[in-house]
């Protein structure tokens, strides 16, 4: 048998506390919170997700799970009382005896965590690391430098990666004839103004990255610095399915699923002037 405490432990060596950034720190969100209740809970299936949205929850309770570890958590911020789908969400964990666990955003800068399953879904190749301050003190790898595909222009770019990933659309902002260098990837949503300005000094003028705020979309812009944006989820959910693998490895014993989170937005094409 399989212990809470155990699967907690192996988490936090996958995804070391220290390298957090953007306060997504790794706890156990929902459940027993210390270390005698964890031993004494008893894990014999998982599910992984992305995100704890009402969908994967149903899916553990249907699938009679007994942990669910996601990259984001149901709060990130403290709140006072709960209701609404929040309430629900809460009610469907605790009723189905359901732990869920939020591994944080270690599992973004650890080796072989979110940024390199991108990467390597990509296609690309690993050139470096791209620092900046942790929520420790630290001194942590955020994102990635990687050479750049056998493609010449953003235009060229922006097709490799939609079909990389099978995308319909991607969001680009900057200019598609400027020729592609050195790429920063970055995946979900952690690219902030210090993280432009570093790129911006390290002549890296090519960006790959979930989402953008628009204040730093528009930073971006005024650095000539070419940004893609992917959706957070999609450059999420291949890290992800990695830690599903790697859990599905050193617990054999575990039955693990993945759940998949939808990306919400689509790109549409006003029709009227077809009509016309």
């Amino acid at each position: 048998m399989t212990s809470l405490l155990e699967i907690v432990k192996r988490l936090h060596e996958l995804a070391p506390r220290e390298l957090t950034v953007r306060g997504l720190e790794s706890r156990v969100e929902i459940g027993p919170q210390t270390e005698t209740e964890q031993a004494n809970t008893t894990i014999n299936k998982l599910v992984i997700a992305t995100y704890p949205s009402a969908r994967v929850i149903t899916k553990a309770t249907q699938d009679k799970a007994n942990l669910l570890v996601t990259y984001r958590p149901l709060f990130p911020f403290a709140i006072d009382r709960l209701s609404g789908l929040d309430l629900v969400r809460v009610r469907l964990l605790a009723k189905n005896y359901i732990s869920s666990y939020v591994i944080g955003s270690g599992w973004l800068c650890t080796r072989d965590g979110l940024n390199d399953a991108l990467i390597e879904t990509l296609g690309m190749t690993r050139t470096g690391d791209f620092m900046t301050e942790g929520d420790f003190g630290d001194i942590v790898a955020i994102g990635r430098v990687c050479k750049p595909p056998g493609v010449k222009n953003h235009s060229g770019f922006v097709n490799f990666i939609a079909e990389k990933l099978s995308l319909d659309t991607v969001l680009f902002s900057g200019e598609l004839d400027d020729e592609v260098g050195n790429v920063l990837v970055i995946a979900g949503n952690n690219v902030d103004m210090p993280e432009i300005i570093n790129a911006k000094n390290r002549n890296l003028e090519t960006l790959v990255t979930g989402e953008l705020s628009p204040e730093i979309k528009l930073l971006a812009n005024e650095e000539g610095i070419n940004a893609l944006e992917l959706g957070a989820f999609v450059t999420e959910e291949p890290g992800m399915k990695r830690l599903r693998d790697v859990i599905s490895l050193e617990f054999p014993e575990l039955k693990v699923d993945f759940a998949n989170t939808s990306d919400l937005t689509r790109a549409l094409r006003p029709y009227k002037n077809d009509m016309a």
